[in-house]
């Protein structure tokens, strides 16, 4: 038995590429993330318009968008690669936008030590904001911040082959144990794991039976697709890469006409300045509805050929499944393709980079009544009793209804798999060494796991030994 399992591992079994390897094969890299939620109690005499600046060290890196005192939300990322060896911190400042635009109003600041943060884990916390300037006042609020530091050591590529053999594999065995312990590291686990696809050129093998995975687990076709899982943060994460062009010209003009419009789209009465508004806003809604809605019916053909042919697998896995419901095939397409990425992008234009400064007030309420209105077309559904105001928009679902169906249908007619796009300029390398410590981060959950899946044994084992190498590595560069 012992044999067999030994035969088994082999071909699993990491090749060191020399005895001695050298010190230039190996990279020793740090990065750090830093999302920038928001601030509390900012005084605002001093600081009525607030945006902080990221430093590393003395060197400034990044900085935020300008927000209203005294409690400003700014929910913005920033990743910062190769951050030198000397760099032992970063400080977060908080400055005033004077008139001038410039840097010389600094409020208050917080730095952070790297040594605090544990290596590959996210820390979220609210710090406690302290003066750098006249006045010199004891509460200067606190803010909100999430940051993960990663102190990698890189090997040589060959080094991950067997880890890159496993996760690649057709049956998604190490694919999916991942997905089953990965929940905080469901997004760095799907960016990651994407890049390698895309650098294998298998991405819509990878993406397709994902997804054949979770259309199998599900019994109700209500719930599918709707739970955040590595499968659908694996669509969502391709669709926001790969679909600019398509969501330019579905969507942009319709975004940019909203913000220069002076006309609101408003409908809900308790948002109404006066009961009246609600028919012109209703006109304008409707009208912009009707463009919107050309724009994105003609624009199916800019949509990557890849998306478009995993959009065909899955309307034939789940017509496989319900032959008895002539709507899962519409609904499980437009799942994806307008519930997580058209409507968020009409609702979030900044997210997608659609826009660069954030909407006004009335604009962002036009922009949710609009995406309200397309996620129910999407659904196929008109409103109901709950909104009464809504059901103006009814004739313009009714009216769409079958469009959308042809829409859909004709965006995932792609039955022969793309030939795979130029491949992603990447760093296999250390996107392997990225996956490598996700493993060793959830190695006791892998190994209860491997007990009762036999498959799950051979990635404990290949991430055993590949600590192992590294370790040796480590004491290399000591």
């Amino acid at each position: 038995m012992a044999q067999e399992w030994m035969q088994a591992l082999r071909p699993f079994c990491i090749q060191q590429t020399s005895k001695n390897p050298s010190l230039k094969d190996l990279k020793e890299l740090r990065s750090l993330r830093v999302h920038i939620y928001e601030a509390h109690r900012i005084p605002m005499k001093p600081v009525p318009h607030p945006y902080c600046i990221v430093s590393l060290g003395e060197v400034k890196v990044c900085r935020t968008r300008v927000r209203e005192a005294p409690d400003p939300v700014w929910d913005e990322e920033f990743f910062l690669d190769d951050i030198p060896l000397d760099v032992t911190n970063f400080t977060i400042t908080v400055y005033n936008q004077g008139k001038r635009s410039k840097d010389t109003e600094i409020a208050a600041e917080v730095t952070i030590d790297l040594s605090t943060l544990t290596n590959g884990d996210e820390a979220e916390d609210w710090y406690h904001l302290s003066a750098v300037s006249p006045p010199m006042r004891e509460d200067w609020g606190s803010i909100r911040v999430r940051a993960r530091y990663l102190h990698e050591i890189i090997m040589p590529l060959a080094e991950y082959s067997s880890l890159k053999e496993l996760l690649m594999d057709r049956h998604l065995e190490a694919i999916n144990a991942l997905a089953d312990v990965c929940h905080h590291d469901r997004i760095l686990l799907a960016t990651t794991l994407l890049r390698i696809c895309r650098f294998e050129k298998k991405e819509a093998d990878v993406m397709q039976a994902m997804n054949d995975i979770e259309i199998m687990r599900e019994n109700e076709t209500s719930t599918l697709f709707r739970a955040d899982s590595l499968t659908t943060t694996l669509m969502d994460q391709y669709m926001s890469s790969t679909a600019m062009e398509f969501l330019q010209l579905a969507v942009q003009e319709t975004i940019n006409r909203v913000l220069e419009s002076r006309q609101s789209c408003e409908l809900n009465p308790s948002k109404l300045d006066h009961p009246s508004d609600a028919y012109m806003n209703a006109e304008h809604l409707l009208t912009i509805l009707d463009d919107l809605i050309e724009s994105i019916f003609m624009s199916a053909d800019a949509c990557p050929r890849t998306l478009r042919y995993v959009c065909g697998c899955l309307q034939r896995s789940v017509s496989s499944k319900w032959p008895h419901d002539p709507l899962v095939r519409t609904r499980v397409v437009s799942g994806f393709v307008f519930l997580r990425l058209l409507c968020p992008a009409i609702l979030s234009p900044r997210h997608f980079n659609l826009i660069t400064d954030p909407p006004c007030e009335m604009a962002s309420r036009s922009l949710i009544m609009i995406a309200k209105c397309l996620q129910n077309l999407a659904n196929l559904v008109e409103f109901g009793r709950k909104e009464p105001y809504m059901e103006v928009v009814n004739p313009f679902i009714l009216k769409n209804k079958e469009r959308m169906v042809l829409f859909l249908d004709h965006l995932s007619n792609v039955r022969e798999k793309p030939e795979p796009e130029e491949a992603l300029s990447a760093d296999p390398a250390r996107d392997l060494a990225t996956l490598h410590h996700i493993c060793v981060t959830h190695l006791m959950e892998l190994q209860q796991m491997s007990r009762s899946r036999p498959a799950v044994k051979k990635l404990v084992t290949v991430v055993e030994m590949l600590t192992k190498h590294k370790q040796r590595h480590i004491e290399m560069l000591r």
